[in-house]
C-alpha cells in the first residue's frame, strides 16, 4: 500500500545519519551595509578558490543533512571546533568558548546559550509559573468573547520538583496508590533515568533516597547545593491509541532570528511503541515512545517501520476511525489538533522571550512532543533540541531552517520589512517581534525596532556599550507552588509574591476563532498545506492584542 512506501521512505532517511579586508573608503558605509557585504562576499566565492565561507558541525546530531545544504552553497567544513572564522556552526554541546567569541552579525551559530529555559524540565516550569503569575496580575478580560486566554493547567500536567523541600513533601503527602505518577530528570532525553511511581513501597523508596542526599554532610557543607534536578508529573493513563499502541505527536519549535525574534511552528512525525499499551506493564518501552526505547525490543528490526507514522498518516486514521464514531471534524489533526499545538507552543516561547539571550545570528530548533489523551485533549511534553532527526518531515525542517535564519538574519542586517519571507515554505508563523522592544548590534536592549522605511545603523555615533542581553532574574519564584493541571486536579493559588514584569506582546498566546492568514508565501503540499489555510498560526492575533493593550 502507499502508505507503507511512505513510511518505508521515512525509515530509510532514518539511517543517514573569509573574512575581507575593507578599504578607506567602505570604512565610511553604515555598519550594517559593512555586515551584510561581509556575509555575502564570503557566500558567494566558488568552492574552487579553496577560500570560505566555512562550516563546522560538532556531534552527529543532524550532521549529513546539514553538511549536505552547506556544500550545496559552496561553503567548505572545517573540523577544527577553536577556529572562529565560520559563517555558521552547528553543535549537539553548547561550549561557552562558542559564545564568548561569536561575532554577532557575521556569524549564525545554532542553539541560543540559555535554552535551558525551554528545552528543560524546570526551566520550562518555573517560565511557566511565573508567566501565569503575571498574567493573572495584568491581563485584562479579552475583547472578544471567542478569544479564550490559555492557561498553564490546560496543557502541562500537574507537576511537582523534587529539588524544593516543600513541592517533594507535598507530592508524598497526596500520593495515594489509585494514582500513576512519572518520574523524570530535568536534562535527560531518550527516557534515561525515567521511572514510574504506582505503589507506596516505590514512593516511600524515592522519599528515602532524597532524604539521603540532604542529610549527607557532605553535601550540607557544598556552598551551592544541587538537589536531584528531578520532576514527578501525573501520568496521564488514558492515552488515545493507535491499533492499541501509545503514541505521541513531535513537532517543531524553529527561532530563525533572535533579533528581532521570528519564530515558527513545523510540522514533524507521530512515534508509536511496538507493542500494546498496557496501564499496569512495568515495561518503559510500552510507556515511552522514542526509538532509544524501542530499539531495545527484539522485534524492532522487523517492525521499525511501525514505529513512525509521517502526519498525513496520522491524519488518514483520525479520519477514518474516529471522524464519524467521535464526532471530529474533518482533518482534525490538521485544523484543530495543528491549532492547539501552535497555541501552546507560542504560549511557552511568550513565558521565556524577555529571559532569553539573544544576539542577531542566533538561532534555535527544538523538538516538541504532544501527548492526546483518549478525550482529543493535547497535552504538552517538555521539548528538547531534536535528537537523531531521521523522518522524511524532520529532514524538509533542518534542510528549511538554515534558509529562513539565513533570510532573516540577511534582512535583519538590512533593516528590512521581514514578510514576506521566501524561504518560509511550509514553516507557519508564530511570533514577529518586528514590533517587541529588541536588541540592536551594540545598542540597548529596549530599543524600539524601527518602522518602515528601515533607518539604517550611521557610524557618526560613538559606539555604544554592549547591551546587556542576560535577564536580571531568573525563572520561578524561591517556593513556588506546585501547580496542578493537564489530568489533575484545579490548581492552587500561588502564595508568592513577585514584582511582576511588564506585559509583553501577546502574553496569552491565544487564537482568535477566526485568525487572519499570515503573510509570506503559502505552502502548496497534501493535507498539511489544507492545514495552514485554516490553522496559520497566533502572529497575526498576537499583533491584533498588541493593538489592544495599546502602551
Amino acid at each position: 500500500m502507499g502508505s507503507h512506501g511512505e513510511e518505508g521512505l521515512l525509515h530509510q532517511l532514518s539511517q543517514q545519519d573569509q573574512d575581507a579586508e575593507l578599504d578607506d573608503s567602505e570604512a565610511i558605509r553604515p555598519q550594517a551595509t559593512l555586515l551584510e557585504k561581509h556575509f555575502l562576499e564570503g557566500e558567494k566565492q566558488p568552492p574552487s578558490t579553496g577560500q570560505g565561507p566555512f562550516f563546522y558541525i560538532g556531534g552527529t546530531n543532524g550532521a549529513s543533512i546539514i553538511s549536505s545544504y552547506c556544500k550545496s552553497k559552496g561553503w567548505r567544513r572545517i573540523q577544527d571546533s577553536r577556529r572562529e572564522d565560520y559563517k555558521l556552526k552547528w553543535c549537539e554541546v553548547k561550549c561557552r568558548d562558542t559564545y564568548c567569541n561569536f561575532r554577532e552579525g557575521k556569524q549564525l551559530l545554532y542553539q541560543l546559550p540559555n535554552n535551558k529555559l525551554l528545552t528543560t524540565k524546570i526551566g520550562l516550569l518555573s517560565a511557566l509559573r511565573e508567566h501565569s503569575r503575571v498574567l493573572s496580575k495584568t491581563s485584562k478580560p479579552a475583547p472578544c468573547a471567542q478569544t479564550k486566554v490559555l492557561k498553564m493547567e490546560d496543557f502541562f500536567p500537574e507537576t511537582y520538583r523534587l529539588d524544593i523541600r516543600d513541592e517533594r513533601e507535598a507530592f508524598f503527602t497526596l500520593f495515594d496508590e489509585t494514582q500513576m505518577w512519572i518520574c523524570k530528570p530535568t536534562a535527560s532525553n531518550q527516557g534515561k533515568g525515567i521511572f514510574l511511581l504506582r505503589n507506596q513501597e516505590e514512593v516511600t523508596t524515592l522519599q528515602a533516597k532524597t532524604q539521603s542526599i540532604e542529610d549527607d554532610p557532605i553535601y550540607r557543607k557544598m556552598p551551592f547545593r544541587a538537589p536531584q534536578a528531578r520532576v514527578v508529573q501525573r501520568y496521564i493513563k488514558n492515552p488515545l491509541l493507535l491499533d492499541g499502541k501509545k503514541f505521541d505527536v513531535r513537532s517543531y519549535l524553529l527561532i530563525a532570528c533572535a533579533m528581532p525574534y521570528m519564530v515558527f511552528f513545523g510540522h514533524g512525525y507521530a512515534r508509536l511503541t511496538l507493542g500494546l499499551y498496557d496501564p499496569h506493564s512495568s515495561d518503559l518501552s510500552g510507556h515511552l515512545t522514542n526509538q532509544f526505547m524501542q530499539k531495545k525490543s527484539p522485534l524492532y528490526v522487523l517492525l521499525k517501520e511501525d514505529t513512525v507514522w509521517s502526519m498525513e498518516h496520522l491524519n488518514r486514521y483520525i479520519n477514518d476511525k474516529f471522524h464519524k464514531t467521535r464526532g471530529l471534524p474533518r482533518d482534525w489533526v490538521f485544523t484543530t489538533f495543528t491549532k492547539r499545538m501552535q497555541q501552546i507552543m507560542a504560549h511557552c516561547f511568550l513565558a521565556v522571550k524577555t529571559k532569553l539571550e539573544c544576539k542577531l545570528g542566533y538561532f534555535d530548533l527544538i523538538g516538541c512532543d504532544f501527548l492526546i489523551d483518549e478525550n482529543f485533549k493535547t497535552g504538552w511534553e517538555v521539548p528538547l533540541p531534536p535528537h537523531r532527526p531521521s523522518p522524511l518531515r524532520v529532514q524538509f525542517t533542518l534542510d528549511s531552517s538554515p534558509d529562513l535564519a539565513l533570510e532573516t538574519f540577511q534582512k535583519s542586517l538590512r533593516s528590512e520589512k521581514m514578510l514576506p519571507l521566501l524561504s518560509q515554505r511550509r514553516f507557519v508563523l508564530l511570533h514577529n517581534g518586528e514590533t517587541d522592544l529588541w536588541p540592536c548590534l551594540g545598542g540597548s536592549r529596549n530599543v524600539p525596532r524601527q518602522p518602515l522605511p528601515p533607518l539604517r545603523l550611521t557610524c557618526d555615533a560613538a559606539p555604544l556599550e554592549p547591551s546587556l542581553l542576560r535577564a536580571t532574574d531568573r525563572p520561578g519564584a524561591r517556593r513556588p507552588v506546585p501547580h496542578r493541571g493537564f489530568g489533575g486536579a484545579p490548581v492552587r493559588p500561588s502564595s508568592a509574591h513577585r514584582r511582576p514584569r511588564p506585559p509583553v506582546l501577546a502574553p496569552d498566546g491565544a487564537l482568535s476563532g477566526d485568525p487572519e492568514a499570515q503573510e509570506g508565501g503559502q505552502p502548496r503540499v497534501g493535507d498539511a498545506d489544507r492545514a495552514r489555510e485554516l490553522s496559520p498560526g497566533p502572529a497575526e492575533e498576537e499583533r491584533k492584542n498588541a493593538g489592544h493593550r495599546g502602551s
